[in-house]
């Protein structure tokens, strides 16, 4: 989204897990993952604005980091607060993301959901298993594109195979 935005320049640092675009990829520092930041790097980045991710990064790092830096704290759980989220970043970059999420909403307008749906177990991690529950991003995709969502708990339950 960053990318999209025209911040190029300005986007210092990246996690291990932003591998998209393969340019950014390939060149830009990587200050660590998203449960393990490299605090250092950071420091040595002396980043402008932090953006962060509620689901993703946990909130001693993110109190952690506004000691030295502001930092800006998505919480997308559906496509609305994803496109909300994409017009905020936008207003604290001071960049225009109206086509882009123009183009976000034009393929939903276009998306033909499975019928009748499929039943799927959208699996997170191993060790232990986890799963997307009921009030994340990937359920409202998954409902979205025609998929029943076989887990009925919130967040990211843990599984056993049983």
């Amino acid at each position: 989204m960053l990318f999209d935005l025209g911040l190029d320049k300005q986007v210092a640092g990246i996690t291990k897990f932003c591998v998209h675009p393969e340019k950014w990829f390939l060149s830009k520092r990587r200050i660590g993952g998203t449960k393990n930041l490299h605090f250092d790097v950071i420091q040595e980045l002396n980043p402008d604005l932090i953006i962060a991710n509620k689901e993703e990064n946990n909130k001693q790092d993110i109190d952690r980091l506004e000691k030295d830096f502001p930092v800006w704290v998505s919480d997308v759980s559906d496509l609305h607060s994803a496109l909300e989220m994409i017009h905020f970043v936008g207003e604290i970059t001071s960049t225009n993301p109206s086509a882009l999420i123009r183009e976000i909403e034009s393929g939903f307008e276009h998306l033909k959901p499975l019928n009748p749906a499929k039943r799927v177990l959208y699996l997170i991690w191993n060790a232990p298993y986890m799963a997307a529950g009921t009030d994340t991003f990937i359920h409202d995709m998954l409902q979205r594109c025609g998929f029943e969502n076989a887990v009925r708990l919130t967040r990211y339950p843990e599984l056993s195979m049983e």
